[in-house]
């Protein structure tokens, strides 16, 4: 049984981050900017990537206006860590994520705090682009190296609005990400390559190996790419190594929806960076339209299990997340 803990304590230049802290793993919240989950730490192991030039610097964007048009002068801000985006990313405004969403300040309650349970929420502004509030809730309970993340959106103008939910985590590099692919897919062997972002096409053939059902994506070195797959299983698992020798199994699980239609055409997708040591794991949600005021809730579960080796088979993979399931 896991014992938890909240505290406030400086994280990667951010004076007040929340720490909830479960033994073996630690979670720390910074609201400021996009109500991220900014760290994840397994024992002293950092697992998230935090950008370290940013850290400490949040952004009042209620002055930055319109800022559909006005925040093209920031560029994309990396901040690192986990948060909410909206899918499709073609609809965003200057090919940028949404800046109140993004890098607004979140407001933060704790809804439970107790040795057996921890919940948190945090509260987006109303989004000024989109008519859209995200709330993401961080809960832990009494199993171990367990935490869930539910993320909402609701829309908040006098319009029906289209989104779906989109769950980015940016986690240090090098990793091995396994997804599930399908047979009647709509992408070649199960996989699509997102042409555009960098030297996908070429990477493909030199990053992914297949075993089975199963698609790995080798994320050990600097160069752009991003895949992804339409599975009917929710589910993904992305191997750290650790500086001991053995290997930590991050596995992420949620339901799909299938026929109905998605942001991208994937389920889970796999970003590699170039300028940094990051790559993303990338969850969705199902589009779907909101009338003024309906919300559409999304919910992902995560475990991390240690391992001795790298899983090299199918069975060794299901194996793993198998384990994600006791949660």
């Amino acid at each position: 049984m896991s014992s938890l803990s909240l505290k406030y304590a400086e994280y990667a230049g951010w004076p007040d981050a929340l720490w909830i802290e479960a033994e073996r793993l630690t979670l720390m919240l910074v609201p400021q900017v996009g109500g991220r989950v900014m760290g994840l730490h397994w024992y002293n192991s950092p697992i998230y990537w935090v950008n370290p030039s940013l850290g400490g610097k949040p952004i009042d964007v209620a002055l930055i206006t319109p800022p559909a048009t006005a925040k093209a002068d920031l560029g994309f801000l990396l901040w690192g860590g986990g948060k909410t985006w909206l899918a499709p990313q073609d609809r965003w405004h200057s090919g940028l994520p949404f800046l109140d969403l993004d890098s607004g300040a979140y407001r933060l309650n704790v809804l439970e705090e107790a040795d057996t349970q921890v919940s948190v929420v945090m509260t987006s502004p109303i989004c000024r682009e989109t008519g859209v509030q995200l709330t993401r809730t961080i809960s832990l309970g009494t199993e171990v190296d367990c935490w869930q993340v539910t993320h909402q959106m609701t829309n908040c103008s006098d319009r029906s609005t289209t989104w779906g939910l989109w769950s980015n985590v940016m986690v240090r590099r090098p990793a091995t990400v396994f997804l599930p692919t399908r047979d009647s897919s709509q992408f070649p062997d199960g996989v699509k390559t997102f042409e555009s972002e960098g030297d996908s096409i070429q990477a493909r053939s030199q990053v992914m190996t297949w075993q089975d059902s199963q698609v790995a994506i080798r994320c050990d070195r600097p160069i752009k790419f991003k895949f992804g797959v339409d599975s009917e299983l929710g589910q993904l698992l992305a191997v750290y190594p650790l500086p001991d020798g053995q290997f930590l199994g991050h596995v992420k699980q949620f339901k799909t929806f299938h026929p109905e239609s998605y942001g991208h055409g994937c389920v889970t997708e796999v970003f590699n960076a170039v300028e940094y040591p990051y790559l993303e794991l990338e969850i969705h949600d199902s589009v779907h339209t909101l009338a003024p005021g309906e919300s559409r809730t999304f919910v992902e579960t995560n475990r991390l299990v240690t391992l001795n080796a790298m899983p090299t088979t199918t069975t060794d993979i299901n194996a793993v997340v198998m384990l994600g399931e006791l949660c």
